[in-house]
C-alpha cells in the first residue's frame, strides 16, 4: 500500500454493506472518493473472549473483507443484535442545530463509519495495528461524528446523571452569586466569567474582605439568606447532587478505559449514547456539556474555599470530595484541557498491558511513538513501560520544553531523571493556566525563556538547560517585598506559589507542613519559601533558579481591570514568570543540578520599587540573572 494516507484511515467500514474496505489511491474506499465517515468510541477490550471454549454459542458481529479474526465479545457486555444497531445508528442524519464547530447538520445520511474492530488489524503485534493506533488523533479529528457508547448505561441513568451534573453546575452559578448581595453578584468578582481564574477571584476577595465579613455577618445572622449562608458554609444542595451525577455516570467502564482516555480528550464534541442506543438529536447530550459543567463545579468549589481563606471559615468534606473527584476521575484534566496531566489520570485507568499507559495518551501530543511509529524497523522489539516514559519525556522536552517541565513528582525518581514526567508526576494549581489551549494560541501566549535539551552521559539521560540563574535567596526575598509594597505583608497574599518535588534532598522535618500538597497563595508560602532557604545556608546548598518562561493570559477586558480597582495597564491580563527550582550537587566526576520543583510569581499586580520603576529582578532583566549551561535531574 502507497504510504500517501496523509490523514486518511487504513480501513473504513461501509455500513450498509458491513463491508471493510481498504484505502486506495486517491483516499477511495471501495467505489467512494473521500467519504465522509463517522467515528465510534466505546470499550471491548476487557470482555473478548479469548478462548474458544468461553460461551462457544457468542458469535463475532459479521465484518466483510478483512484478513483478521473478528473479537467475539462477552454477551453479558453487549450482544451482536446492540452492536449492528449501534453501528447502523451512527450513520443515521442528525438533526444537532447548535453552534458547534466540530458538527454540522447532515442532510445525507454517512455511509462509512470508523469502527476499530473493523478498521484495524486485530492480529496481534501485526504493524498495521501498532501504526494505526498511532494516527487516532487524526482518525478522529477527520470524522464528521462521534459517538461514545455507554452501552452500560441506561438511557433513564444517562438522562439523569447529565441533567444532575448540568443542572447542578447552573445552581452552582446562581447560588454563588448571593455571596456579594447589593452588586451583580459574582458575575462581578473578576475572572468570574470564564470561570477560569481561582487565583484572581482570590485576589478580589482579600482587597474586599472587611466588606465581605461585614456581609458574613448579616448573613449568618438572617433567617432570610438560606442561599447566601449555604454558600459560605459549603452546605449548597447542588454539591450533593453534583457529586452523586458525577459517580453515576463515571460508573460506567467508558471512563475507566485506558483507550478511551485520549478519545475523550480529542473528541469533546462527541455525543453520549446509552445502552438502549437511541437516536441521536439535538438535545442528546454531549461530553463537551458534561466537561463543560464540570469546568464550573470545579471552579466554584475552589472559588468557595478561596472566600472562605479570605473570611476565616473551615472547607466542608463535600467540597474537597466534588474536587478530588473530578481529579481521580479525569475529568478536572479534561475540562482543562491539559494533555500533562493525562499521564496521572492513566494510571488510574484500566488496561492489560503497561505500555499503553504511554500509547494510549500519544495521540493527545502528536507522538507516535514506540512500534507506531512508522520509521521503526518491522523487527523491533517491543518497548517496556520505562523506554516509553523516557521517549515521551525525549518528546514532550524537545516539542512542548517549556511544558514538559510544568509538573511535579509525587515520589522519589531514579537518578537524573527528574527532568521528566512520570506516572506518579502531578500538575500544581500554579500551573494549571498554561494549558494545551495555549499552546494552539486559543487563550494568551507563553513564551520559553531557555533552552532545554538532553545528553546521554554514561548511560544515563540528563536535561541540558542553557539559560539564566539567579540566587534562590534573592528571588526570596524579592516575593517578600514586592507583597510588603504592595499592602500585603506577612497575612496577606503571596505574589509566588512554589511547588517542590518529592525528594531526599531536604528532610522532611524541614518544613512545617506537608509541601507534598499545593499550599494557597498567602503568608504559608513565605513560610514554605523562608525554611527552603534556611536549610540551603544551614547545608550550605547552592539554590538558584532557572527562569523557564513567561506566560501571559490575555482574557480580561478594560471592564475587567476596572472591577479589580487599578489603572488599565498597558498589557492586558494576567502576567507570570515561571522557574524551576535547581540545587547543585557535586560528584567525583562532575558537576550537576538537581530539580527541586517549580514556582511561578504574578506579575499582574505593580511591581515597581521606591525610583517608581519596575522590579527588574522580578520581571528577570536584572543583573542578577546570569546565564548558565549545565545538566540536571
Amino acid at each position: 500500500m502507497s504510504r500517501s494516507l496523509d490523514d486518511w484511515p487504513q480501513r473504513l467500514l461501509h455500513v450498509p454493506t458491513m463491508t471493510s474496505h481498504e484505502w486506495q489511491e486517491r483516499h477511495r474506499y471501495g467505489t467512494h472518493v473521500q467519504p465522509r465517515y463517522n467515528a465510534i468510541s466505546y470499550t471491548w477490550g476487557r470482555y473478548e473472549l479469548r478462548s474458544p471454549h468461553e460461551q462457544p454459542h457468542v458469535k463475532p458481529i459479521g465484518i466483510n473483507r478483512v484478513t483478521w479474526a473478528v473479537p467475539r465479545i462477552d454477551e453479558t457486555h453487549f450482544t451482536v443484535d446492540q452492536f449492528e444497531t449501534l453501528i447502523r445508528r451512527s450513520t443515521e442524519t442528525t438533526t444537532f442545530k447548535g453552534n458547534n464547530p466540530a458538527f454540522t447538520t447532515n442532510r445525507k445520511p454517512t455511509e462509512f463509519v470508523w469502527l476499530d474492530i473493523a478498521c484495524i488489524n486485530q492480529t496481534p503485534d501485526h504493524p498495521q495495528k501498532a501504526q494505526e493506533i498511532g494516527r487516532q488523533s487524526q482518525i478522529f479529528k477527520k470524522a464528521t461524528k462521534v459517538l461514545i457508547w455507554l452501552n452500560r448505561s441506561s438511557r433513564e441513568l444517562l438522562e439523569d446523571a447529565t441533567e444532575s451534573i448540568t443542572q447542578a453546575a447552573a445552581n452552582a452559578s446562581t447560588d454563588i452569586s448571593n455571596i456579594n448581595p447589593g452588586q451583580s453578584g459574582w458575575k462581578s468578582v473578576p475572572g468570574s466569567g470564564s470561570l477560569r481564574s481561582f487565583d484572581i477571584c482570590k485576589r478580589w476577595l482579600a482587597s474586599r474582605a472587611v466588606r465581605l465579613q461585614s456581609n458574613l455577618r448579616q448573613v449568618m445572622t438572617s433567617s432570610s439568606a438560606t442561599v447566601s449562608r449555604s454558600v459560605l458554609t459549603g452546605q449548597e444542595p447542588w454539591l450533593t447532587i453534583a457529586t452523586t451525577g458525577i459517580k453515576s455516570l463515571t460508573e460506567n467502564r467508558w471512563f475507566s478505559s485506558l483507550w478511551t482516555l485520549q478519545e475523550a480528550f480529542l473528541c469533546q464534541w462527541a455525543y453520549l449514547v446509552s445502552q438502549e442506543v437511541e437516536a441521536i438529536h439535538q438535545d442528546s447530550p454531549q461530553l463537551h456539556t458534561i466537561f463543560s459543567s464540570c469546568k464550573t463545579l470545579s471552579t466554584m468549589c475552589k472559588r468557595n474555599i478561596a472566600s472562605k481563606t479570605v473570611l476565616g471559615l473551615p472547607t466542608t468534606s463535600i467540597e474537597l470530595e466534588l474536587i478530588k473527584l473530578l481529579e481521580r476521575t479525569g475529568l478536572a484534566a479534561l475540562e482543562a484541557e491539559n494533555p500533562m496531566a493525562l499521564y496521572t489520570v492513566a494510571s488510574n485507568r484500566v488496561t492489560l498491558r503497561p505500555e499503553d499507559r504511554i500509547y494510549g495518551i500519544m495521540q493527545v501530543f502528536g507522538f507516535r511513538l514506540g512500534i507506531s511509529d512508522p520509521g521503526i524497523p518491522r523487527n523491533s522489539a517491543r518497548m517496556d513501560l520505562p523506554e516509553l516514559e523516557l521517549q515521551l519525556g525525549q518528546q514532550l522536552i524537545k516539542s512542548y520544553p517549556l511544558i514538559s517541565q510544568l509538573h511535579v513528582h509525587t515520589l522519589p525518581t531514579g537518578f537524573g531523571q527528574a527532568w521528566k514526567v512520570t506516572n506518579s508526576s502531578r500538575i500544581p494549581e500554579l500551573v494549571s493556566k498554561v494549558d494545551f489551549r495555549i499552546l494552539r494560541s486559543t487563550i494568551g501566549q507563553h513564551t520559553s525563556l531557555c533552552d532545554l535539551s538532553l545528553e546521554n552521559i554514561a548511560g544515563t539521560c540528563w536535561g541540558l538547560f542553557s539559560g539564566k540563574l539567579t540566587p534562590f535567596e534573592k528571588l526570596k526575598k524579592a516575593w517578600f517585598a514586592a507583597d510588603s509594597r504592595i499592602g500585603r505583608g506577612k497575612k496577606g497574599r503571596s505574589i509566588q506559589q512554589v511547588a517542590l518535588d518529592s525528594t531526599d534532598l531536604i528532610p522532611d522535618q524541614t518544613f512545617t507542613e506537608d509541601y507534598r500538597e499545593d499550599l494557597p497563595r498567602n503568608h504559608r508560602q513565605h513560610r514554605l519559601t523562608a525554611e527552603m532557604a534556611n536549610y540551603f545556608r544551614r547545608a550550605r546548598l547552592t539554590a538558584m533558579v532557572l527562569l523557564l518562561g513567561r506566560f501571559t493570559d490575555d482574557q480580561h477586558t478594560d471592564e475587567w481591570w476596572e472591577l479589580s480597582g487599578g489603572p488599565i495597564p498597558d498589557e492586558t491580563g494576567d502576567r507570570f514568570l515561571i522557574g524551576m527550582i535547581l540545587v547543585r550537587q557535586e560528584d567525583c566526576s562532575t558537576g550537576f543540578w538537581r530539580r527541586l520543583g517549580i514556582c511561578i510569581w504574578d506579575l499582574s499586580q505593580p511591581m515597581v520599587g521606591d525610583a517608581g520603576q519596575k522590579n527588574a529582578l522580578l520581571e528577570g532583566e536584572s543583573t542578577d540573572w546570569l546565564h548558565h549551561e549545565g545538566i540536571y535531574g
